[in-house]
């Protein structure tokens, strides 16, 4: 048991994304949240379950930057709050009227779109082109928070070694991701690496909030590809948005599950 202990923390990899043109993904994630905010001196809970689909596929390959189109399949939604119950499933039209049509009319514009992004091979966005998604932070978000796509560090890196990352924030957004990655694991086919970090901004589309949080979680990583297969992340964020000089605190926790296939 000590020789493959020391065998495996003495195993370096060098991390990239080493996909070609026509590779097409499959991500699936449930994200459950409790969301609590004050209303009229009493502490509401609205509990969320987010299930969506979405399907990437590299069209180019040009200089190191790797451009893929991502198409959003489909959005399923379950809330409850003050003993009322809200179901909402781009599948299923009875879903989308009564209590449902807001959502609907929110998420059914985007359900079939595609949205053109292009990274690096190390993960980095360097282009992305969100206009025709505005409004569903949750989903795009999850695309750029440095789970769905890792960072990875130039060089090899050995079991227990740390880099760390600054993502950039979307256009309309002052949000700011702190990420700390660890490799935990190397076998033969992935990798395990743990993820941890912080969450803070002022401005998030336009609106003024006060916004801290932090973030933990795992990825496991296939080896040969650079690509997710899959994760969990937790995340605890406080935010405070004024309006009309009221400020209105709330606070998210929120556990995300994803997995990748590839098609």
């Amino acid at each position: 048991m000590f020789t493959i202990t020391v065998s495996n923390a003495q195993k370096a990899v060098e991390l990239t994304y080493n996909l070609n043109v026509g590779d097409k993904y499959e991500f699936n994630t449930e994200l459950n949240q409790d969301i609590s905010f004050d209303a009229n001196g009493q502490t509401m809970t609205l509990e969320q379950v987010m299930s969506f689909q979405m399907g990437t596929e590299v069209n180019s390959i040009t200089d190191g930057l790797i451009m893929q189109d991502l198409k959003f399949e489909k959005v399923s939604m379950n809330q409850k709050i003050f003993g009322m119950e809200l179901n909402y499933n781009s599948e299923d039209e009875s879903t989308w009227t009564g209590m449902g049509a807001q959502i609907a009319d929110q998420f059914n514009k985007i359900i079939g779109l595609s949205i053109n992004f292009g990274m690096d091979n190390k993960g980095s966005i360097e282009q992305i082109d969100l206009s025709k998604v505005k409004g569903v932070d949750d989903l795009t978000n999850n695309l750029t928070s440095g789970s769905n796509y890792a960072l990875y560090p130039e060089g090899k890196i050995k079991v227990g070694e740390s880099w760390e990352k600054n993502i950039k924030p979307l256009k309309g957004s002052e949000m700011k991701v702190f990420i700390k990655y660890t490799l935990l694991k190397i076998t033969k086919k992935q990798v395990v690496i743990s993820l941890d970090g912080t969450l803070s901004g002022n401005v998030v589309d336009g609106t003024e909030v006060k916004l801290d949080g932090v973030t933990e979680g795992e990825l496991i990583v296939d080896i040969n590809t650079g690509m997710l297969v899959n994760s969990t992340m937790d995340i605890d964020l406080t935010i405070e948005i004024e309006q009309q000089g009221m400020k209105i605190p709330a606070n998210i926790i929120s556990t995300s599950t994803t997995t990748v296939v590839k098609k």
